[in-house]
């Protein structure tokens, strides 16, 4: 849960582009076939609609079993989503739980008292 809570506030992956294969409809306008659509990842994992008003705190409880099992497909997509998402997403997570696991086991931490947040 908070290898996932970190990967939502700092996404590995800043945006994503793709070229829509048929005219798409964007609510207000018509984005034609053929256009370059960029979706920013790190502003999507931040949209206060989608993670509510605590959106920008770090609580890993969102990726609980049973908040898991609330959220939409692509509520969450550190490294994009679908069938072009990024092949390495299991060696890096796996990498992410090894360095952790590392940490961890040799360092104590502590939070700075002094510390204004």
């Amino acid at each position: 849960m908070c290898i996932k809570e970190g990967l939502r506030l700092h996404s590995p992956v800043a945006a994503i582009s793709r070229e829509t294969t048929q005219d798409f409809d964007l609510g207000d306008r018509i984005a034609p076939e053929g256009t370059m659509v960029i979706m920013n990842i790190w502003m999507y994992h931040h949209m206060e609609k989608i993670w509510g008003p605590d959106h920008m705190e770090f609580k890993p409880e969102r990726f609980s079993k049973e908040n898991i099992d609330k959220m939409d497909h692509f509520q969450y997509v550190p490294f994009s989503a679908g069938p072009r998402n990024c092949i390495g997403q299991n060696f890096a997570t796996n990498e992410e739980k090894i360095v952790l696991s590392k940490l961890l086991r040799n360092f104590t931490f502590r939070l700075d008292p002094d510390h204004k947040s």
